[in-house]
């Protein structure tokens, strides 16, 4: 049988009348008013029926039922992102909030490696938790006599899921579907890579047991089986950038199945159960160093990727107006430590290295060369050699992002449809000082106030721009369209990790033109001909 099929199945019905729905409008609206909003604050989210499922069978039930009637629905997880995925414009809602057990434990013979079975309601929260104080008794198949779970709590070294998106109250399905990443994406790549088997309910109802190294696009496609009916799915034929990206399907010649559904947003299939892979975790030297000069850090940035004797997980920049937000900013954080930045700093890196006890002396006469080498000095440098000193370097990072949105905060009572502008783009290695350079050019010659901090060693950063009334919120959404294109020039991307959900659909059809977007609707079309799940996300009819 070719590699690129693969037979879906009809799974137990459930009584709707057992499931947990909300169908009261006023109820909704007053009771359950949260579900029609998620962290990027968009308006106008409204549904019909609102579920709340506990199992797969439940979900391929409710999904049944609705696309038999050719009701619409949307699939909401932990609403933390910010580009309106999760919010419903019509229809019915599913959310996971039930669906949050931790089904399994189990341990690769061939790769030596453990993974972890959940629903796709388990946030990364409660996954962190649970590996790292060995909750063996919160796992839904728990059973006190078995010797896997006997090996697991007498581990010596820990184990982790080392994929690190900011908000940890996301839901492992949301993370899933959107591709997530965060800082140690550097070293360790988006969610696509931990993603060992997923189960997707298709918008018809079957379900979908996708292994990873088992189904492979042949012929450019892919051919769903369910019953007497075969879906053909024609793949997309364009280049996806060669940097970290989160927008559009993803197509690779010769690809795997399980990678059309992530980073899907929720547009293809319903993620009903997920398998991750696990990762002993290393001994790591966190470590912030400050910069003169921009330039100079981009250039120890550089140096460092290319170090093969320094091994970063992470490597992330704050801008000289970070650093000045900061000293505005210290009698609100005092824990940090803000004062001992020297004032000539006007740019800082932090970066997170793997290291041994005996290779530390080796390991930091490495950094001290490479340091000295772009003017700065270990010496003025922050280094966390505690778990609590650790905590305070990450408070520090989060620091400016939480004090840029307590200005716009105040700035909106003026000016209540103000609203912060931020970047997710990124490109490949050789552009990062272009764009750089670009960014900040066009930022200072309309003399716009911004902050700009990111996942550097991606080529990932953040441009923030504050605008201070409603004329530069328009000067500032027209940058944002320049930078766009020049992005998209240099062979970027215009999502590195948010995704594009309901709010950066224009960006989308700029990245990857008209053909690109007939080439996805082609792929949407094929398994949901009826345009149920999760409409308006990506691109429209």
């Amino acid at each position: 049988m070719s590699m690129n099929r693969i037979t879906a199945k009809r799974v137990f019905s459930v009584f709707l009348s057992d499931i947990e729905c909300i169908s009261d409008q006023e109820k909704i609206l007053s009771s359950y008013s949260l579900y029609l909003i998620d962290e990027s604050k968009m308006e106008g989210g409204k549904t019909d029926l609102l579920f709340f499922p506990k199992s797969e069978d439940e979900v391929a039930s409710i999904i049944s039922d609705l696309y038999e009637k050719r009701i619409p629905f949307t699939i909401q997880g932990g609403r933390t992102g910010i580009v309106g995925g999760a919010i419903p414009l019509t229809g019915a809602l599913i959310t996971f909030d039930l669906m949050n057990n931790i089904l399994d434990l189990g341990f690769d013979e061939q790769r030596k490696k453990w993974f972890v079975k959940l629903q796709p309601g388990v946030t990364l929260d409660e996954l962190n938790s649970f590996l790292k104080y060995k909750e063996v008794n919160k796992l839904m198949n728990y059973n006190e006599n078995s010797n896997l779970l006997k090996s697991f709590l007498n581990l010596q070294n820990r184990i982790y899921y080392p994929v690190d998106p900011t908000e940890s109250s996301a839901m492992i399905g949301g993370t899933v579907a959107a591709n997530a990443s965060g800082a140690r994406s550097f070293k360790y790549g988006a969610t696509r890579n931990w993603v060992k088997r997923l189960h997707v309910v298709l918008p018809n109802g079957y379900l979908l047991d996708i292994p990873r190294g088992k189904y492979f696009e042949e012929n450019n496609e892919f051919i769903i089986i369910c019953d007497d009916e075969k879906i053909h799915i024609p793949l997309p034929t364009y280049e996806m950038p060669k940097c970290k990206n989160a927008a559009g399907y993803y197509y690779k010649k010769g690809m795997d199945l399980i990678d059309l559904f992530i980073g899907s947003e929720g547009t293809l299939g319903v993620i009903t159960e997920v398998e991750l892979w696990l990762e002993e975790m290393p001994s790591i030297l966190e470590n912030i160093l400050f910069f003169d000069t921009e330039e100079n850090a981009i250039d120890f940035v550089i140096k460092l990727r290319k170090d093969k004797r320094i091994h970063p997980e992470y490597i992330e920049f704050m801008d000289r107006n970070c650093i000045n937000l900061l000293r505005l900013n210290e009698k609100k954080y005092p824990e940090l430590n803000i004062k001992s930045i020297r004032d000539s700093a006007q740019a800082a890196i932090s970066f997170g290295i793997q290291f041994q006890e005996d290779t530390l002396e080796q390991l930091f006469d490495a950094l001290d060369e490479l340091t000295l080498s772009c003017n700065s000095s270990l010496d003025d440098g922050w280094c966390a050699e505690t778990e609590n000193e650790q905590i305070m370097f990450h408070k520090l990072r989060h620091a400016v992002p939480e004090i840029v949105n307590s200005i716009i905060a105040k700035r909106k009572s003026e000016y209540p449809q103000l609203h912060k502008l931020g970047t997710d783009m990124a490109v490949s290695d050789q552009y990062i000082k272009e764009i750089m350079n670009y960014y900040h050019s066009l930022l200072n010659e309309k003399d716009l106030e911004y902050a700009i901090w990111g996942h550097i060693g991606d080529n990932h950063v953040h441009v923030n721009i504050l605008p201070r009334n409603m004329e530069e919120l328009k000067i500032g959404k027209e940058l944002y369209l320049q930078f766009a294109k020049r992005v998209i020039d240099l062979g970027g991307t215009v999502s590195a990790e948010h995704g594009i959900g309901k709010i950066k659909k224009s960006y989308l059809k700029l990245m990857f033109g008209d053909e690109g977007i007939k080439d996805m609707i082609r792929v949407k079309e094929a398994i949901d001909n009826h345009w149920l799940l999760n409409r308006g996300n990506m691109f429209d009819k």
